[in-house]
């Protein structure tokens, strides 16, 4: 059939596993092609596909629906910080902190981490960021840096405020803060991808891995392997996790953050402290850091969590970070055995039954998260992850709205 032909093109462009997006998915970004292109019939179009580089980039384009907005996740910026403050604020001799963003999507996250570094004090003749994506539609509205309100989350939005000013499509941000990042397109399945630039001492490869087979996923950390410098931090999505025998990565022991740290696998070397950190010369340990804070979870309107919940919780995804979804899922149905109908427990079981691929049993626990608190945008965003891939654009689209409506109530008030 030529949508699972052109499932396979797909997977060898960009390395795409159809089972993560649905062939569904994938015949609706060709039929969109052939609407616009005027062409008739699906073996038509796959000829046309096979013989055209230009449309096979404009399908990846239709196919490949980023979705980001700045500052997304907590835990992973306060690392980034301590790893800043630490080896770069402390010491100012030492050489440009290097950060590779891949894939960046629209830029809210290379733009994240610029203002981060602003914020933090570091001059800009001491950090270099590269911003990489296989869509150039993705980089063309990155380097226009215009964003709508989805883009900006949460309740902490003064850097929107000294950063940006209103625009007609949105917000639009400082000249200043785009010419920080410098934006490419590039595949991280490419064996010469960013080959001429130096290693990097943090890259950031969030939610792209879940989306590769295994061939294309052994691919990619081979070229992190290679981009990532010795000791460098990668940052890896929440749902994601290396290979079980992969030896060249170690997790970093910090709730929430879903870094690894690189190995060195010859003699050992000066590593970043991070607070807390052991001060004795490390041999193959992982950054060792004491968190400052708790986890950031979401807010219990029926139940207050009690500590021992929240324990086994922080605990749970500290687990889920180093790839024991199972011990984690374990720790998380407890603490709903014993607490009863939990958000905080639910919503990380669904995400981690998600990274497992059991579906059905993700949405499931995310349905009632949903149901207990309506407007729990992260929990929306994820069921409709889950629809789209088994098709059902139309609950997907639905989803989306709910989510969209919720950041607008949560925003309320916000400056």
């Amino acid at each position: 059939m030529p949508h699972v032909q052109v499932a396979k093109l797909l997977a060898q462009q960009i390395g795409l596993d159809p089972e993560t997006v649905g062939l569904g998915l994938i015949r609706r970004a060709m039929h969109a092609r052939m609407s616009s292109l005027g062409v008739g019939s699906p073996e038509e179009y796959l000829v046309r596909l096979r013989g055209c580089h230009d449309e096979l980039q404009a399908l990846v384009e239709e196919v490949v629906v980023p979705e980001s907005w700045f500052f997304r996740d907590d835990c992973p910026f306060a690392l980034f910080r301590d790893y800043v403050r630490n080896g770069w604020i402390a010491d100012p001799s030492r050489a440009p902190l290097r950060i590779l963003s891949i894939p960046c999507a629209a830029g809210e996250e290379p733009y994240s981490i610029a203002l981060a570094l602003i914020e933090l004090g570091l001059p800009s003749s001491r950090f270099v960021i590269d911003a990489v994506d296989v869509s150039t539609q993705a980089l063309e509205r990155a380097r226009r840096g215009v964003y709508g309100r989805s883009a900006f989350r949460g309740n902490d939005l003064g850097f929107r405020t000294r950063f940006f000013h209103e625009h007609a499509q949105g917000f639009e941000l400082d000249e200043a803060v785009r010419n920080l990042v410098r934006f490419r397109r590039g595949n991280l399945l490419a064996a010469d991808v960013l080959k001429d630039e130096a290693p990097y001492d943090v890259i950031l490869c969030r939610n792209l891995l879940i989306y590769f087979d295994d061939d294309a996923r052994r691919r990619a950390v081979d070229s992190l392997d290679r981009l990532l410098a010795h000791p460098g931090l990668l940052f890896l999505g929440h749902a994601e996790r290396l290979a079980s025998d992969e030896r060249r990565f170690e997790p970093v022991p910090r709730a929430g953050c879903f870094a690894y740290q690189r190995v060195e696998k010859k003699a050992p070397v000066e590593r970043v402290v991070l607070p807390g950190a052991a001060m004795s010369k490390p041999k193959r340990s992982p950054i060792v850091v004491t968190r400052s804070q708790p986890l950031p979870l979401p807010t219990e309107p029926r139940k207050p969590v009690v500590s021992s919940a929240l324990a086994s919780l922080e605990q749970a995804a500290a687990l889920a970070g180093q790839g024991k979804n199972a011990d984690a899922a374990a720790l998380c149905e407890s603490v709903l055995r014993e607490n009863g109908a939990n958000i905080s427990a639910l919503f990380l079981l669904g995400m981690i039954r998600q990274s497992l691929g059991a579906f059905t049993e993700a949405e499931a626990s995310l349905r009632k998260v949903v149901y207990l608190d309506p407007q729990h945008d992260e929990a929306l965003l994820a069921l409709a992850l889950i629809a789209e891939r088994r098709g059902d654009h139309a609950a997907a689209a639905g989803f989306r709205r709910r989510a969209e409506r919720a950041h607008r109530t949560a925003r309320k008030g916000t400056p």
